[in-house]
């Protein structure tokens, strides 16, 4: 039933907005240990929008403020103080329990708050990364970007969940929102952000997130940075690269240092999902609408067991930390793991010998049959006459123990074996399945890890590979911006087909640049986040200009590289960025032809610390002094469409975050730019 636009905030309910149980009980646990910090308090509320919502609204309303709105998180804390806040939770929890949620609901919320998160997170770093002067206005605008939704899953529960599903592609479901609701949830969601309180810019950016792109060039700072993140954190409607390009357009990143961003946010979220139990990867069978009490208790306990249970790397040390952890945890004497390879259970143990292992059917012992049933047995229960069973016990020096199996799905990797004492009712199930799933989770990594070593050589071949297959098309790609900067001579400058000429020089540019990324396949296959090679980086950047960018504009190059350089704590996509945004202001800089010089220094000693340094020097007219004095403040751009003004911000704020300095001398005669990083 469509609802009139101009009631809609009276006639929608917004003040129980449901969240996910695990946040709640994290916050409730908080606020009631009086040992936890302000400041982490804080962080577990800044995970979710909708008490991060309500924490605002109400620091916002008449009851609490005193005439300036409060427009970050932190602030709000601090105006409303514990008890209110923990009012607030258990308002929220009370009514969640009561009301109850369907699976539906709990699948729609961990999405919501999966996506809120990234988007968050990525607007915060897209602001410190483009020098916007309140990254937090900027992740509290990103938390709440999508509260729309919230609201109208809450008020319209199943026509809303309908619409989702007919309706994926989230631009295409505004429409629809709008035909059905009377509002699409971004307009609900300005309107709310307005009635909350935050700035007039946070309002549009809400409002605005699913415009055109070409709408959005010359919008505000934070419009363009929701826009953005937005972009980034729904996979489901765009494929990566569109996302990119999108964010290319925008802050003129390089698509590596965006694809990094991305990855660093992508393993933030799952971490902490993971420490609040919830699983983002899977559907669950678990109704969203469990009791808060219990959620507690269960957190407590992962929360005990996350704290002794640390990381292995191998099986061997994993065999050894499962049994100093149930020791701790659970009392045991002794501890086997038997590892699941090619059907057979094997021990897992530092001994040369021909490991004790048997066949994964049921008919071999407690542990298989554990495995196979997905079950935690005892053989106190099932005293079947198993050999392998008493072969088992006398390893484990014990009359009695407890199987518990290690699965991935149906996949079967592992059996815990470990003594069990009669009374085994002091082990609480919910414990064991929290162990065990801390135990699986590091058996996965174990075999992720073992399957990166084995790949080594065959990514190392397809790199290699694909580094040849780029530098053959490139070469074709030079020829023809060869002869269209030849033809483009013969033709008089008046002539109407320079300008076809100029976009087909442009568009080789671009195709040169696509080309140019399949370079970065072995970064984007290992992740690499650091340990750039600063004259390999310079190297493949000049050959990509000196046939498109150089050739087109009439520029000479020179490089010096310092062959003792050694690598430096610098992401490549990083270094990639600083290195582009320095050469194109070059280029830009002499627009009838000149010359680049880039040379490299190691072992740059500045009060006592080593540095390696880079060098970029054009034979330009100069910066005009009044820019210098703000060469790496952002600024309206001079240079036309296309161009954000910020990529000298954004080099600053990157050479920054690697520890590093960078310095711009500046006469008629030329600038010259120096990079100082820290050697390792």
């Amino acid at each position: 039933m469509p609802v009139n636009s101009q009631n809609i905030l009276k006639e929608l309910e917004v003040s129980k907005l449901p969240t996910l149980p695990s946040i709640l009980a994290d916050v409730l646990d908080s606020c009631q240990n009086h040992d936890s910090s302000f400041q982490s308090l804080a962080e577990i509320i800044a995970r979710d929008a909708s008490i991060s919502a309500r924490v605002v609204a109400m620091a916002n309303s008449t009851l609490y403020n005193r005439g300036t709105p409060i427009r970050s998180l932190d602030r709000a804390l601090l105006v409303l103080g514990i008890d209110t806040i923990r009012t607030i939770v258990i308002t929220a929890s009370i009514h969640q329990f009561f009301s109850g949620l369907s699976h539906g609901n709990h699948e729609f919320l961990k999405e919501f708050w999966r996506r809120s998160l990234s988007c968050a997170l990525l607007a915060k770093s897209l602001a410190i990364l483009t020098s916007y002067p309140k990254p937090e206005e900027a992740y509290l605008t990103g938390l709440l970007h999508n509260i729309g939704e919230l609201v109208l899953s809450r008020n319209f529960n199943k026509e809303y969940l309908t619409l989702r599903e007919e309706q994926p592609d989230e631009d295409k479901r505004l429409k629809h929102e709008l035909g059905t609701f009377g509002i699409d949830h971004a307009e609900l969601g300005a309107q709310l952000a307005n009635e909350w309180g935050l700035s007039p810019y946070a309002i549009d950016a809400i409002r605005y997130h699913h415009a055109n792109t070409v709408d959005i060039l010359g919008a505000q700072h934070l419009v363009k940075i929701l826009y953005a993140a937005s972009a980034l954190s729904n996979d489901a409607q765009q494929s990566m690269q569109q996302s990119v390009e999108t964010t290319n357009s925008l802050f003129e990143l390089n698509p590596s240092l965006i694809s990094e961003i991305c990855r660093k946010i992508d393993e933030e979220v799952i971490q902490v999902a993971e420490s609040m139990g919830v699983q983002l990867d899977k559907q669950d069978d678990q109704e969203a609408h469990i009791s808060l009490a219990r959620a507690i208790r269960d957190q407590n306990l992962q929360n005990i067991s996350r704290d002794l249970v640390s990381k292995a790397k191998t099986k061997i040390e994993l065999a050894t930390q499962i049994q100093h952890s149930l020791s701790l945890l659970l009392g045991t004497r002794q501890t086997a793991l038997f590892w699941n390879e090619d059907n057979e259970l094997v021990l897992i143990e530092d001994s040369y010998e021909a490991p004790l292992c048997f066949p994964l059917n049921e008919g071999s012992s407690l542990a298989a049959k554990s495995a196979l049933r997905n079950e935690v047995l005892s053989s106190i229960d099932d005293d079947s006459a198993f050999v392998a069973n008493q072969q088992i016990l006398r390893l484990l020096d014990a009359q009695h123990m407890l199987c518990l199996p290690l699965l991935d799905g149906e996949r079967i990797i592992a059996v815990i074996a470990t003594t069990l004492h009669s009374n085994k009712e002091r082990l609480h199930p919910n414990f064991l399945s929290i162990l065990i799933s801390q135990f699986k989770r590091q058996c996965i990594d174990i075999e992720q890890a073992h399957c990166a070593e084995n790949t080594d050589s065959e990514i190392n071949s397809l790199n290699a590979k694909v580094r040849e297959i780029a530098h053959e098309a490139n070469n074709p790609l030079s020829i023809i911006n060869n002869y269209l900067s030849s033809l483009s001579l013969k033709l008089s400058e008046e002539d109407e087909v320079q300008e076809e000429l100029q976009v087909l020089k442009e568009e080789l540019e671009r195709a040169s640049q696509i080309i140019f990324r399949l370079r970065d396949l072995q970064q984007d296959i290992t992740h690499d986040e650091g340990d750039a090679d600063i004259n390999l980086e310079i190297k493949n950047l000049l050959t990509l200009y000196k046939s498109s960018l150089f050739l087109a504009k009439s520029i000479d190059s020179e490089y010096l590289p310092d062959s003792s350089l050694r690598p430096v704590d610098i992401s490549p996509g990083s270094l990639r960025q600083i290195l582009t945004n320095l050469m194109k202001n070059a280029v830009e800089a002499m627009p009838e032809g000149g010359k680049i010089s880039i040379a490299t220094k190691s072992s740059i000693n500045v009060n006592g610390h080593s540095f390696c340094e880079i060098k970029i020097t054009d034979n330009g007219p100069g910066i005009p002094e009044e820019i210098q004095k703000n060469l790496f403040t952002p600024v309206s751009t001079t240079k036309g469409a296309g161009h954000s003004g910020l990529g000298l911000s954004i080099t600053k704020n990157l050479v920054t975050e690697a520890r590093g300095t960078i310095t711009c001398r500046s006469d008629g005669k030329g600038t010259q730019f120096q990079i100082l990083l820290p050697e390792q």
